[in-house]
């Protein structure tokens, strides 16, 4: 991740406190995300999220009783972090660094996972093989991978750009770096890292997100109040062509060999 990306990243999250009650098309993504993931999920255990950002998939695990921590290179990310687990009234471990220098033993998480990270690099080995490296053999790694591909999610995106190119002092457009992962370099990554038995899930059809609603809440709440009445539908195309063609992300798992 370059000096730019980190601009934009520390830009991103100041001033953000609690993201978990917030009604927007990202908490309907992170509730589906969460159900995928339930699936798979061992009963208990103590899960790292790395690059965690405000860590709501974390939060809402740790209130299901897992044991969670939030790793981020981002102090202001860490910030919203802990005031979701405020929130939350659940407790949780934080630490700030470098994703490819985690400050832990080895082998002690049964699961690690990260969300919209992978894609941020040209070459995330280096960070996958130390969420490994932190995996109990055994243990369940998971990612979802947000690659620069079509999307009908983001396909009206360029009007939010356009936006920012006009609005002075604002991070320029398409400041951050994103990968064009397919599914075969993703199973490609995972077992060169040490992984095994690994899938992905091509998912995320759901409608364009519009930035133009941004300024008003209750325009918001009626295009968050439609897929929420409608995610049944949408649901039905993850994992088929159509989720592949017009879905926003991949749900990649696999597990660590003993």
């Amino acid at each position: 991740m370059d000096k730019n990306d980190r601009r934009f990243w520390d830009s991103y999250w100041v001033g953000q406190r609690s993201t978990l009650t917030a009604r927007t098309m990202t908490q309907i993504l992170d509730r589906i995300k969460l159900g995928y993931l339930r699936a798979i999920l061992p009963p208990a255990g103590r899960i790292l999220e790395v690059g965690s950002g405000s860590a709501r998939l974390s939060c809402f695990l740790a209130m299901e009783g897992y044991q969670t921590a939030c790793f981020d290179y981002s102090t202001e990310a860490l910030r919203a972090a802990r005031a979701n687990y405020a929130a939350a009234q659940v407790g949780g471990w934080f630490a700030v660094g470098d994703g490819a220098k985690l400050p832990v033993r080895d082998g002690c998480f049964d699961v690690v996972l990260s969300t919209g990270l992978l894609e941020h690099f040209q070459d995330p080995s280096p960070i996958v093989r130390e969420m490994v490296r932190v995996l109990k053999p055994g243990g369940l790694f998971y990612s979802d991978i947000v690659p620069r591909k079509f999307s009908l999610f983001r396909s009206l995106d360029w009007i939010g750009r356009m936006k920012r190119a006009l609005t002075p002092g604002s991070v320029p457009p398409d400041t951050f770096y994103e990968r064009a992962f397919t599914p075969q370099e993703i199973l490609d990554l995972l077992g060169n890292c040490g992984l095994a038995n690994a899938r992905v899930f091509p998912a995320g059809v759901v409608p364009p997100y519009l930035p133009l609603l941004s300024r008003s809440e209750r325009l918001r709440n009626a295009q968050v109040q439609l897929v929420e009445r409608t995610q049944g539908l949408w649901k039905r195309c993850d994992g088929t062509f159509l989720a592949e063609w017009l879905g926003f992300y991949y749900f990649t798992w696999a597990t660590k060999g003993s």
